[in-house]
């Protein structure tokens, strides 16, 4: 069983170390091999970094028993415009170390997330080609609205999922 805490700048190397080890692990097949070859914790942290100093957004890590980040979200309010909803969440990212999967930590990071977010429709980015993800999303209640992009930087083409505020 993972604990959860908001993630500070100290954890910045080990939220790296799980980025590039999570797509090392899930994405081959998924977006070309160079692009995930040419990856490193450097440039990770570079592109993370900014998720904890944005005052709206929230990052939080899952810790093993021993203290280690194995996991982390990153959420907080949409800000594509083109996503059309009135009030939207947006879950920008989720990953867990490989080692760790299969122990329910994605599963409680997407909770504590969708939790965190009460009342507004959540919208995320997937990777078409990427069905594992796709049937955790969906097992969560999210579904694609039909919006579609190819991010240069990934090269791979990505939809958009949108979970429906749940009343009440």
């Amino acid at each position: 069983m993972s604990t959860f805490r908001r993630a500070t700048g100290d954890d910045l190397p080990a939220l790296a170390e799980v980025f590039v080890a999570a797509w090392r692990g899930g994405y081959r097949g998924v977006i070309p091999d160079d692009v995930i070859d040419a990856m490193d914790t450097i440039a990770a942290a570079a592109e993370l970094s900014p998720s904890l100093v944005v005052a709206d957004c929230t990052t939080l890590v899952a810790l093993d028993a021993t203290g280690r980040v194995v996991g982390f979200t990153i959420f907080g309010p949409d800000r594509d415009r083109a996503a059309g909803y009135r009030r939207t969440g947006y879950l920008a990212s989720l990953y867990v170390s490989p080692a760790a999967g299969g122990h329910g930590v994605g599963s409680s990071l997407l909770r504590a997330a969708i939790d965190a977010m009460p009342g507004v429709d959540i919208t995320l980015w997937v990777f078409a080609a990427n069905v594992r993800a796709r049937r955790f999303y969906e097992k969560a209640g999210f579904h694609p609205d039909g919006a579609e992009l190819t991010d240069r930087r990934w090269r791979a083409v990505q939809v958009r999922y949108r979970r429906d505020a749940v009343a009440g």
